[in-house]
């Protein structure tokens, strides 16, 4: 018997041959989702053939000279198949042979030497002959023979699929490109799972009884729903009325479809109740609900998590454990739980669906095989970073009509997706409740000013102009683009008023505690009716549940503007149209903000041409005049005249210097690893700092700095006490001594330069950041 594993107290040990069987029933139930139950069953059966010999028996039992990872395991199963396949299974059986070899890391297909790397890696024949012996004794030819035949069937049915829905190569490059990654995160998350059961003695997660848990949620939805059945006023009439027209969609045969529902109109209900009603009519696996922002994220979750009970709900974020538990075994299992998302209902960022469809790492390959056959609410679509937008629309083509997943575009302000490059493939009937710009007329309760005259304002004017504003309305939102202008014109505005109202500042140089506390605070003004003046960052603009009588915004997207509109009479307290006036700030310097100065030339261009700039049409007009600006933009340009799309379809530079073009097919040159290393949905050009915000944070930092055990849970702690600071706003911290590095790698801000009206106190450009 040749081993795959020893338990740790060397008491057990895991056969190959048990560890491959169970890794394949593993493996082809996953793909069976996305038929390719075959497919994922023989990369399951030959992944580790690679640790039939005395060399890698001998390494596991520490009686060999060999260190971890110097046995190559993974070439001998690519090896095997390619070697055991004719060609008319060819195709096939190259995808599992890079599948097996991709099991522990993304590979490039062609290197950055233009090297073929594929044959390179089943040329290795170390081994080989013992390794084959034993495979013959392991797998049958008959059962071999028989699994590629239905695996080379399974794989004909998806590439017509692919052929069906590609444009051009680039498109079907890219589309193979995915599905290629699609098996390899079965594989891992099998291969993974059952190594976890054998060396923890367990058994597998538990599964659930998803036709229950959907009639339960069900159940709690209309529970929900009727709370707010005593509402009769118009607003509340039109909500109950988009709800409806939701789950009356949830009959149709849904791939890709959009929700454009006005701010305030309930569409996270709305679409949590479209999806529960699909998954019960269509048999679906999971709910993925995502948000950009970690306002959005933190809310939502919230009312998701009550509708589908704790125990069948993961919220992945960097910050999701931190105020929940001082156990290490919960977060041992959260940590589980958000590397296999296994739960059926899972609420988590922008930046973690990306990373699943495309980083490099091994955790987010991973997640990727549990987007099959699931309801996806993309929140706040509009938010997408640019850089991303095609990657992102061919992702969504791939999930909906390879992975039989059901997408759903959520916004008030949705982008164009017909006329860029890659378009999104979205349904005959894509409108989820029918003719959305008369929802849009129903909750029309601000209008939208331009006071964006050629000269702007300076920082004094812009204060007086708020004040006299606030004058009129009694409370006002000032909302700008960068956090030095917000610093200046709050302290003007609050040296100007004195007395006459509250004036709070909130921007991302607080801690997210920090914010909420102010945020809360400000909610309790409103309510009372209190005079108040916030001035802040973009970072209230989506998914903050706040309302003010006025707001001024500093001219930036469109978007931008219908989201600052949203913070504005959001419930239609206010009978009147109030008023939302967009000003241009002279004196903001937009530096380091590119793509916030090309918003705004492209806004102004809108304000030219309409008189009413809040509609839905007018809206899509930016977004296409925005996208066909930076068309250059959209597929990721990693360098000069290079692209992650690029990489991850036809790699054609490198493809085309290699010395012998005819042993690699260009639809198999992906550069994964590349890709995987180059794609960040955050410009990592920041440096998280722990603020002492208060005394739960300082408590944590006094715990951190005596190296206390539990590092990992202490760190998640602190994420609500963090800050992510620009490197040249750390270098002048460290300058002045007000910044300290600790012996695990944090950060630590020195007290007297954290203060409760603006957090950090040192000028910045303000970025909202995505959250992970």
């Amino acid at each position: 018997m040749f081993t795959a594993h020893i338990s740790t107290d060397m008491k057990r040990e895991q056969s190959v041959q048990e560890h491959c069987r169970n890794t394949a029933e593993l493996c082809g139930g996953y793909c069976k989702l996305f038929g390719a139950e075959n497919i994922g069953r023989l990369s399951g059966l030959l992944h580790d053939i690679g640790k039939l010999c005395s060399d890698f028996d001998n390494y596991i039992r520490g009686i060999s000279g060999f260190s971890r990872g110097e046995i190559d395991h993974s070439y001998a199963g690519a090896k095997f198949i390619t070697e055991n396949s004719d060609k008319a299974h060819a195709g096939v059986a190259r995808l599992i042979a890079r599948v097996i070899i991709s099991h522990h890391g993304l590979h490039d297909w062609v290197d950055d030497n233009c090297r073929d790397y594929f044959h390179i890696r089943i040329a290795n024949d170390k081994n080989y002959e013992q390794i084959k012996e034993n495979t013959s004794l392991m797998i049958s030819a008959d059962e071999f023979d028989g699994l590629l035949e239905k695996a080379d069937d399974e794989y004909r049915i998806i590439c017509q699929k692919i052929k069906n829905i590609s444009k051009n190569k680039t498109d079907c490059a890219f589309y193979l490109g995915l599905f290629e990654r699609l098996i390899e995160s079965a594989l891992i998350d099998a291969d993974r799972t059952d190594t976890a059961a054998f060396m923890d003695d367990e058994e597998y997660p538990e599964y659930f009884a998803l036709h229950d848990l959907w009639l339960f949620m069900k159940n709690n939805m209309e529970k929900k729903l009727d709370s707010f059945s005593d509402r009769t006023d118009v607003i509340s009439d039109q909500r109950k009325s988009i709800s409806e027209r939701c789950a009356d969609f949830a009959k149709n045969d849904v791939k890709i479809c959009r929700l454009i529902v006005p701010t305030g109109g309930g569409k996270t209900l709305s679409s949590l109740r479209f999806a529960i009603e699909y998954c019960l009519e269509h048999g679906m696996e999971k709910i993925i609900y995502t948000a950009p922002f970690m306002s959005i994220l933190e809310q939502n979750s919230a009312e998701i998590k009550g509708i589908a009970g704790e125990e069948n709900f993961i919220e992945h974020h960097s910050n999701a454990l931190s105020e929940k538990s001082d156990n290490s075994e919960e977060l041992s299992a959260y940590e589980l739980h958000t590397e296999r998302w296994d739960k059926p209902v899972i609420a988590t960022t922008m930046v973690q669906f990306l990373n699943s469809l495309f980083l490099g790492k091994s955790a987010s390959v991973r997640r990727f095989h549990r987007l099959a056959k699931s309801v996806i609410i993309i929140d706040e679509v509009q938010s997408m970073p640019l850089k991303c937008v095609n990657m992102f629309d061919l992702a969504v083509n791939f999930l909906s009509n390879i992975c039989g997943a059901a997408i759903v575009l959520c916004t008030a302000t949705q982008p164009v997706t017909d006329d860029v490059r890659f378009p999104m493939l979205l349904d005959e009937k894509e409108s989820m409740t029918g003719d959305f710009k008369a929802d849009f007329e129903i909750f029309r309760r601000t209008e939208i000013i331009p006071k964006t005259d050629e000269y702007g304002y300076s920082n004094e004017e812009a204060a007086d102009f708020c004040i006299d504003k606030f004058t009129l309305a009694g409370d006002l939102l000032v909302i700008v683009n960068t956090k030095s202008s917000a610093l200046k014109i709050y302290e003007l505005i609050k040296e100007k008023c004195q007395n006459d109202a509250e004036v709070v500042h909130l921007s991302t140089n607080m801690c997210p505690q920090h914010r909420r506390d102010k945020i809360e605070a400000i909610r309790v003004l409103l309510n009372e009716k209190k005079p108040v003046i916030c001035v802040t960052t973009q970072l209230i603009e989506a998914g903050v549940d706040i309302s003010f009588r006025c707001v001024v915004r500093s001219l930036a997207g469109l978007d931008s503007a219908v989201q600052a509109a949203g913070r504005c009479n959001r419930h239609g307290e206010n009978n009147d149209i109030c008023p939302v006036y967009l000003i241009k700030l002279k004196e903001e310097k937009l530096g380091n903000l590119k793509g916030i100065s090309t918003a705004q030339y492209i806004t102004q261009r809108i304000i030219n041409k309409y008189e009413d700039i809040s509609s839905p049409d007018v809206v899509s007009d930016y977004f296409r005049e925005l996208y066909n600006n930076e068309k250059e933009k959209l597929s990721y340009s990693v360098r000069e005249n290079e692209t992650l799309v690029n990489y991850l379809s036809l790699n054609t530079k490198r493809y085309e210097m290699l010395p012998d073009p005819k042993t690699c097919s260009q639809f198999e040159s992906q550069a994964f690893k590349t890709a995987g290393k180059l794609f960040n949905v955050i410009d990592e050009n920041t440096r998280d700092v722990i603020v002492p915000y208060n005394k739960e944070a300082e408590e944590i930092i006094s715990r951190l700095e005596n190296n206390h055990e539990n590092i990992s849970l202490l760190l998640r702690k602190a994420q609500k006490y963090t800050v992510s600071i620009y490197i040249g706003t750390e270098r002048k911290l460290y300058e002045n001594n007000s910044l300290r590095d600790i012996s695990c790698g944090a950060a630590i801000l020195d007290r007297s330069h954290y203060n409760s009206e603006v957090g950090i106190d040192i000028e910045g450009a303000e970025k909202e950041l995505l959250v992970f």
